[in-house]
């Protein structure tokens, strides 16, 4: 018996509102049985992963394929991301702890999402797996589907909690006591979910990528004078002053990853379909001959970090991610130096680079690539070969965070701590193996810290004027990160080698002597003098505020050449207002 076409949508709506109600209930039954004694850890991440991959993936296929074959389709992707997920999960002593991990969450959201269009172009027609104009229609059919079912996922319970308090005007409050019933609000996102991904599918031919495409084409001739200025201007500023900062790899790869995806729009699935326009065909080639020095750059980026301090599961991350983007740059690069079919070169590099990604992704999940171990065995080589300090190593990471791999790498520390007899080393240890919370370690340590930060910060920090003097008491109740910024700046030596930090004694607040305050100024990492007023208060610690400059108006920042003047007696104190110190030109006086 032939449904009619009617009969056939209300069908298909009611099956998808079925399957994402029931993936939304699944997801909550496990969200509020997590400790439930009849699931052991491996088994709870087992059916907790299964069920997330399954039915993502099923909601992806349902429609461009019938609900039977996504049912089953769907098997061919979870099933093995699952297992390789166990296999992951046996790195923790708690096979769950890999949920709280964003490094692999995101390594295992990446391998999902890079999979699902060629499983729905497989289950479509087998032969055409590796067929880029039906997986390039897959994998943006799949984006703007998911991202308008979730938007009208938003406006449903916009719309429901408006409904809520205007009944409730009329002391009628069925809708809130619903919404408080945890399963009934995962039931009916994901029931929500289903209705829109399956009227979006409908509308197919009305909200296809067709428009976001076109649109995304515009920006190609921006973003090429954008990352063409920017790679004109790098020599001029310098590679150490752009790789300050490990948030420079970060804007380096979201550029590569923004120009990647440009290139992709403006080529679309053919040369039919790519962007005839000289002007933006011109820019697209352009932008993909620079693609390599923005790729490189990011590389070059993470690498110095890694240099610096050692690898880390992020960093691992990091340095994966660049040199894939990387190898896209130099693909689409050398797709771009031949006169014809440069479009279809870089399509085939797409394709390839998918898959790589997809292998790359799964073998992050095996052994092979365990970032724990790579980070463990970093850490502690730099430790035990002097190249990083104490407060550099990340204990609570490893004992935490890093699952077996970093817990024997903290095995080991120990073990070298006793041989030399390393207090501290071994302090910590105990304190992070005590410890269930990271902010509590982190105080343990600082209180441990603190007498001796103390103690070291009196003997570096000059007094003026002449004949006073620091006692690690005065520093007492100060807070760690006081005292950190200040110690910095003591251990920053000025031009002439003496410390770039000194307190001036005065009379800068009322109600207080000059034995019970004074103006600290010290090197900040840039090179400028900043000042704090700091005032003891008896029975409650120090009280400190940044210092003002009433003259000009500003919390100012002075060069240098301050703390060498009043090192050597070149300043003043003397009212302006309220006492002040006067010195190179500036006016400072407590701030409120």
């Amino acid at each position: 018996m032939a449904f009619s076409r009617e009969m056939q949508i209300s069908v298909h709506r009611g099956v998808m509102f079925a399957l994402g109600g029931g993936a939304g209930l699944a997801l909550w039954a496990l969200g509020d049985n997590w400790d439930a004694p009849a699931f052991s850890a491996p088994l709870y991440l087992a059916l907790f992963t299964f069920v997330a991959v399954y039915s993502a993936v099923v909601l992806a296929l349902a429609g461009p394929v019938s609900t039977a074959r996504a049912l089953g389709g769907a098997l061919l992707l979870a099933v093995p991301v699952t297992a390789l997920v166990s296999l992951a999960g046996l790195r923790h002593v708690v096979a769950t702890d890999l949920l709280d991990d964003p490094v692999m969450l995101s390594v295992i959201a990446v391998l999902v999402f890079f999979a699902t269009p060629f499983l729905l172009v497989w289950v479509q027609a087998v032969a055409d797996w590796r067929r880029y104009a039906a997986l390039f229609d897959a994998a943006w059919t799949m984006v703007v589907r998911y991202g308008v079912a979730w938007g009208f996922v938003g406006v449903f319970w916009l719309v429901a909690f408006l409904s809520n308090a205007l009944l409730e005007l009329v002391d009628i409050d069925l809708i809130d006591q619903m919404l408080q019933i945890d399963w009934v609000a995962f039931g009916v996102t994901g029931a929500v979910l289903g209705l829109g991904l399956a009227v979006v599918y409908e509308l197919r031919q009305t909200i296809s990528p067709y428009l976001i495409l076109r649109l995304l084409r515009l920006l190609v001739p921006v973003v090429l004078v954008v990352v063409g200025v920017f790679l004109a201007a790098v020599p001029f500023r310098g590679l150490s002053e752009l790789f300050g900062e490990f948030s420079a790899a970060g804007t380096l790869m979201g550029a590569a990853i923004a120009a990647i995806t440009l290139i992709s729009t403006a080529l679309d699935k053919d040369d039919a379909a790519a962007v005839s326009t000289r002007g933006i065909r011109l820019a697209t080639r352009g932008l993909a001959l620079l693609l390599p020095l923005l790729t490189g750059l990011a590389v070059w980026a993470v690498v110095l970090r890694v240099r610096q301090y050692g690898w880390t599961p992020d960093r691992v991350l990091a340095v994966c991610v660049a040199v894939f983007l990387l190898t896209y740059g130099l693909g689409y690069c050398g797709s771009v130096l031949g006169r014809r079919g440069w479009g279809g070169r870089i399509r085939m590099v797409n394709v390839a680079m998918a898959l790589a990604v997809i292998g790359a992704s799964a073998l992050w999940l095996t052994p092979v690539l365990n970032a724990y171990r790579i980070s463990t065995n970093s850490q502690v080589a730099r430790f035990s070969g002097g190249r990083s300090t104490l407060d550099q190593l990340d204990l609570w990471a490893m004992q935490h965070k890093w699952g077996r791999a970093g817990q024997a790498g903290v095995a080991r520390l120990e073990a070298m701590a006793a041989e030399v007899d390393n207090t501290e080393l071994l302090a910590r240890i105990n304190a992070v193996r005590s410890q269930s919370n990271a902010y509590l370690f982190k105080k343990a340590v600082q209180a441990r810290q603190a007498p001796g930060d103390a103690q070291t910060l009196a003997q570096l920090m000059a007094v003026r004027p002449q004949g006073a003097s620091l006692t690690a008491e005065t520093f007492e109740g100060l807070a760690f990160y006081r005292m950190t910024q200040w110690l910095d700046g003591c251990h920053r030596p000025l031009a002439d080698g003496r410390p770039g930090c000194v307190m001036v004694r005065g009379d800068f607040a009322p109600l207080s002597d000059a034995k019970t305050q004074g103006i600290v100024l010290f090197l900040d990492e840039l090179g400028q003098v900043r000042g704090n007023h700091v005032m003891l208060r008896p029975g409650a610690g120090l009280k400190v505020s940044k210092v003002y400059d009433p003259v000009s108006g500003l919390w100012p920042t002075l060069p240098e050449a301050a703390i060498a003047k009043v090192l050597d007696g070149a300043f003043d104190i003397r009212p302006s207002g309220g006492n002040a110190l006067f010195v190179d030109g500036s006016v400072l006086v407590p701030g409120n």
